[in-house]
Formats: structure tokens, C-alpha cells, sequence
């Protein structure tokens, strides 16, 4: 009996240690929507780091015969990243390409926009693998996961103040290296874009 208490209380410790562990992130940004913003138009995004006083990136977007955004590592001015397709009206066709520093060679991806018992999800194929983004229900809360789902692999939620806002901004925490960050970046985008149209 003595025995089976200890190894209760030890479960006790170590099970939320495990947990914790799991959701520790490895870095977190602050992503703002640009100052002005015009109705149903496309709004690119600052990105700060964690206490929003560093703007590291800048996404900028423009709209012609497609959807285009253009990330910018804002110390160097250099481009890492670019997104192009249509992504703020209801058909969804977006290709991605981004600098990636773990392979140093530029590498290409796809999102598309999938449903599921009316709900929207996003996959991602990057470097040969698949990934999926959703919403957390119906809040602006979203997750990204690797394909069968096991590994959070990053998550973003505006601060409680900016849920009021139609334009709030994000805390964007990343727990993997899986993807590069810009990845985040540009779903984080298009899913704010059609969380919009979604919500019209």
C-alpha cells in the first residue's frame, strides 16, 4: 500500500512536468495589423518580438490580378518570404515560398482551405510534409499541428483587450522547429483575412 502512495504522489509530478514541457515555446512574437486599414481591403501585419518593443518583420500585401504578400526581415530590409494566390475572397488557391535557413535555400509550399462538418481547416506541404491549421472553435484562437495531429507545433490568440477590436493583434507562440517561422506568419494572414469573410 505504502508503495502504490508513492507511486501515486510521483505521477502527481511528473505528469504536469511532462505537460508543461510540451507547451513550453521556443519563441514568441507580437503581430500587429498595419495602422490603416481600409473595409475590404487587404491589411499586412508588423511583427515584434515578445514584449512588442523590436519590429523584426514586416508583411507587406497588394492586390492585383492576385493576392500577393511579401515578408521583410526588417534589420537586414531583405526579403524571406513570399505569398501569392487568392486568399481574401471565398476560392482559395495560395502558394508560398520561403527562405529556409535550417536547408539556406529558398523552398516552396501550398495552403489550401478545407472543410469539415462546415468548419474550415488549412493544410500546409512544405519539404515533403503535410501540417494543418484550424480555428479553436469559433474564437480567434487557432493551432497548427503536424498532419495526424499528435504535435502542436505552434498557436496564436489575440490578448484579452484586442478581442474587442476587428483588427486585434496576435501573441504568436511557436513550439517546434518544424517550419519556419515565416509559414506562421503567412497563415496567420490568410486565416485573419478569412476569418473575416467567413464572419460577414
Amino acid at each position: 500500500m505504502t508503495m502504490m502512495k508513492i507511486i501515486y504522489f510521483l505521477l502527481l509530478f511528473i505528469v504536469p512536468i511532462k505537460c508543461i514541457e510540451w507547451k513550453k515555446e521556443n519563441h514568441t512574437y507580437v503581430v500587429v495589423p498595419n495602422k490603416t486599414i481600409r473595409p475590404n481591403q487587404l491589411y499586412g501585419f508588423r511583427i515584434f518580438d515578445s514584449k512588442q518593443k523590436t519590429l523584426l518583420y514586416q508583411l507587406k500585401v497588394s492586390s492585383k490580378d492576385m493576392d500577393t504578400a511579401m515578408l521583410v526581415d526588417n534589420p537586414t530590409k531583405n526579403m524571406v518570404g513570399n505569398l501569392e494566390g487568392i486568399w481574401i475572397d471565398k476560392a482559395f488557391n495560395s502558394t508560398f515560398s520561403v527562405y529556409d535557413n535550417k536547408l539556406i535555400k529558398w523552398t516552396d509550399g501550398i495552403i489550401q482551405s478545407k472543410w469539415h462538418l462546415l468548419s474550415p481547416y488549412y493544410t500546409m506541404e512544405y519539404n515533403n510534409e503535410q501540417f494543418i491549421a484550424k480555428w479553436k472553435g469559433v474564437s480567434r484562437q487557432a493551432n497548427v499541428y503536424t498532419k495526424n495531429q499528435n504535435e502542436l507545433l505552434a498557436e496564436w490568440r489575440p490578448p484579452t483587450l484586442s478581442l474587442l477590436w476587428k483588427y486585434p493583434k496576435y501573441n504568436l507562440k511557436i513550439y517546434s522547429n518544424k517550419l519556419p517561422d515565416a509559414i506562421y506568419f503567412f497563415l496567420l494572414l490568410v486565416m485573419d483575412h478569412r476569418y473575416l469573410d467567413y464572419d460577414s
